[in-house]
């Protein structure tokens, strides 16, 4: 018994020195085991085409390893932060992540208060990630295989919420809800494979809000799911995604995607079905339904329902070779909104004009700057569709086919050259929705879109769109503006006028220092003769009309440009001597117009 109670002693003694000599050769080996782990941990990001920056880099024994004031650049305009993150050993390795934030693009930020993961594997080439703190149920693993590396991440009842906060500014952006599903990706020098199935019960979407003043807000909870699988290939330079299903209450979307090609001459192929609910979808988005839409507090919400199928097919590089197809179908609401039903008959509009202020507009016979679309020059009526909307008597009230190639010119002149609105979406936000500039804004626009579309016809949309939108600062209509600008009837305009009233009509109030001076600058001009040029392309001038159009100087307001003379515009250019008279037929042959 003494024999073992001696033994015993020995051994607690020989733990404790060499827990004494591990303490100090720790001590004494710290300054360069600090470099070193330094040095790794940048080398290593390096490798990965990362930058990694630390403030400190502590080595010890509680805890084995810390490091303050991590930063890690993903990439440019992405950045990993966290204020510490340490490393105990309570019997298995766990590491913890004080305050990080994942900073991205547009002021996209996901931050963690804190969390805990146990980590096996480190040392081999099976890697994994145990989420303890704030709750269990995320697991990462990364393990090896003969073509690459395979990761991969599983949820299990994961409070999302409680581990993340995703904001855009100081906005919420998402409530992820209670989340199953799993992530895996198969990654290879040259190629990845991925595949996802997620879905969320209770999740909740950030407010498709834009305004610095709106309280941060997020939508009605929904049920999410997302399933997609597919492969990027680097030497192809292709992304193939064959198939993908994703829902949230009020909608549903399925689609396929390809890329080919990316490195050379990109072509793409994209499938896309979707069917919406208005009114859930509003709700989930945060946004209400327009009071504008008169609808009784307490009633029926119903704003119809679509489905939209779109396959788009072409080079991106080249707009003009896109292929665009449409299918769209809506069922309306049972009843209509009282709002909507109105615009059959006469009827008072409020015109917004900034500041607070309501101009009404009498949109009658019984006005005296009404103007019946009988009464509107066929010419006028197709310089605007051309400008404006091209498949106007043709589609339900989106145009999907103008999108692509509106997206892609903006994007290559770096602004907003471009729109996409048909003018029946114009007429929805004049009519219904305030100025302010809201994301969520477009989706309400979509949602009044189709209900005017089932409860108009074409032309009485066009009609009440030519009377009550803008054409300058207080001048709304299409007759106060040919009176204000050209002290004439619509019935007189010249072409070139005509196409001055067009042009202007997408920033009305912007251009007006364009014609300060009694004649459009040149950049304005150049507008104006491609809209001439379009004209002509489809017949709808002559050759003489088109020349001489192009030579009219067009002034504005009873401005005079320099030089300008009545003799030399009547002998001199070559253009109209007097207004034309003889530009308004029957309205019946606006569609035909069209059609030519």
């Amino acid at each position: 018994m003494c024999a073992f109670k001696t033994r015993g002693r020995r051994w607690w003694l020989g733990a404790i020195a060499t827990a004494i000599v591990a303490v100090l050769a720790t001590l004494l080996l710290r300054s360069m085991l600090e470099h070193a782990v330094l040095a790794r941990i940048e080398s290593a990001a390096v490798r990965h085409s990362m930058v990694a920056r630390i403030g400190r880099v502590h080595v010890g024994v509680w805890p084995l390893l810390r490091l303050e004031g991590f930063d890690l650049d993903l990439r440019p305009g992405v950045r990993l932060h966290a204020n510490m993150i340490a490393a105990t050993w309570p019997g298995r390795l766990r590491i913890a992540v004080h305050a990080a934030t994942l900073t991205g693009p547009a002021g996209l930020r996901v931050s963690s208060p804190f969390s805990a993961w146990d980590m096996a594997g480190i040392l081999g080439e099976d890697l994994r990630l145990t989420l303890v703190e704030p709750q269990a149920g995320l697991a990462i693993r990364k393990r090896a295989d003969p073509a690459g590396s395979v990761w991969s991440i599983e949820a299990h009842g994961l409070d999302v919420g409680s581990l993340l906060d995703v904001r855009r500014g100081t906005h919420p952006l998402l409530d992820g809800g209670i989340a199953d599903g799993r992530v895996d990706l198969q990654a290879g020098t040259d190629a990845l494979r991925f595949q996802v199935g997620m879905s969320a019960h209770g999740a909740r979407l950030g407010a498709l809000a834009d305004n610095a003043t709106d309280e941060p807000q997020l939508g009605d909870p929904t049920n999410v799911t997302l399933r997609f699988d597919g492969a990027w290939s680097g030497p192809e330079g292709a992304i193939e995604i064959p198939e993908v299903h994703a829902t949230v209450a009020g909608a549903a979307l399925s689609g396929a995607l390809a890329l080919r090609d990316l490195d050379t001459d990109p072509v793409v192929d994209l499938a896309l079905g979707a069917r919406l609910d208005f009114a859930q979808l509003l709700g989930t988005s945060g946004l209400e339904v327009p009071e504008s839409l008169g609808m009784a507090p307490g009633g029926s919400r119903d704003l119809g329902s679509a489905t939209i199928d779109v396959r788009v097919h072409g080079r991106p590089p080249d707009p003009a070779s896109l292929s665009v197809s449409q299918k769209i179908g809506f069922r309306p609401p049972r009843p209509m909104p009282p709002a909507i039903m109105r615009l059959r008959r006469d009827f008072i509009f409020g015109a917004d004009d900034g500041a607070g202020s309501r101009h009404p507009i009498d949109v009658s016979p019984a006005s005296p700057d009404f103007i019946a679309l009988r009464d509107v020059p066929p010419l006028f009526v197709r310089a605007l569709l051309l400008a404006e909307d091209t498949g106007f008597y043709g589609h339900r009230g989106i145009d999907l086919r103008e999108l692509p190639t509106a997206l892609l010119t903006n994007w290559s002149r770096g602004g907003a050259a471009r729109g996409a609105s048909t003018i029946t979406q114009q007429l929805a936000k004049n009519l219904f929705l305030s100025r302010d500039k809201q994301l969520g804004r477009k989706l309400q626009e979509l949602a009044i879109t189709f209900l005017l579309e089932s409860a108009l016809d074409k032309d009485r949309i066009l009609e009440i769109y030519l009377n009550i939108i803008e054409w300058g600062p207080d001048l709304r209509g299409l007759r106060p503006a040919a009176r204000a600008y050209f002290g004439r009837e619509p019935r007189s305009l010249t072409p070139a006028e005509m196409a001055f009233l067009v042009t202007i009509i997408p920033a009305p109030i912007k251009y007006q220092s364009s014609f300060a001076h009694g004649t459009p600058g040149p950049g304005l001009r150049s507008l104006i003769d491609e809209l001439l040029a379009k004209l002509r392309s489809v017949d709808a001038i002559g050759e003489v009309e088109y020349r001489r159009a192009l030579a009219e100087p067009i002034v504005v307001a009873g401005g005079r440009p320099p030089g300008w003379s009545v003799a030399k515009w009547k002998h001199g250019s070559g253009a109209l001597a007097a207004p034309r008279t003889d530009l308004n037929p029957n309205i019946s042959a606006h569609r035909g117009l069209i059609a030519r």
